[in-house]
């Protein structure tokens, strides 16, 4: 058994939101980068037999937003992580966590079967993970739905509900690293 540790050197971690409500066209669908994370994937030979991963809510930065009236300026940006932060309750429950159960071998990946911890609160999660290998190296992309309000998190809204964030977030992992020996 090997462990392979993985965090921002070797890709990114991202969340994407979206906007509904009748003044959708004023809000942004957001892009956030979590810039502090890590993960340790637990190898038997080439196979993962275990992953865990952290991420620190305080770490993630607002990084373009799609659609709106205007652009988003850099205040914009801290209101919207300062928003962010005070819904997730960043303040008592600073990290966000998967630990997987069981990995299971799929045609162009894995699918891991785990428990997801944000807010206090942990649910079963299924991750689907494309695996490439190519020239020694290792890419891999992950994409999952999370559902704010199944966290006990509510999603922002303003205007007096006209404009709402989608309470399904898309939270995306892309990463590369050599193949292991």
């Amino acid at each position: 058994m090997t462990e392979l540790m993985i965090g921002p050197d070797q890709g990114r971690l991202t969340l994407h939101t979206g906007v509904e409500g009748k003044a959708a066209k004023m809000g942004h669908a957001l892009t956030i980068l979590m810039n502090d994370w890590s993960g340790t994937v637990t190898l038997d030979g080439p196979e993962p037999t275990s992953l865990t991963l952290r991420a620190s809510l305080s770490s993630l930065e607002v990084v373009s937003g799609e659609g709106g009236v205007k652009p988003l300026s850099e205040k914009d940006k801290r209101s919207v992580k300062e928003s962010a932060l005070e819904s997730l309750a960043a303040d008592a429950h600073p990290d966000v966590t998967f630990t997987s159960r069981a990995i299971t071998a799929q045609d162009d990946g894995y699918a891991l079967q785990g428990d997801l911890s944000l807010n206090g609160r942990t649910s079963p999660c299924t991750i689907p993970v494309a695996v490439r290998r190519s020239g020694g190296t290792v890419s891999v992309d992950a994409t999952v739905q999370v559902v704010q309000t199944s966290f006990g998190v509510k999603p922002y809204s303003g205007l007096m509900g006209g404009l709402k964030v989608k309470d399904a977030v898309e939270v995306r992992l892309s990463a590369v690293f050599p193949e292991p020996a």
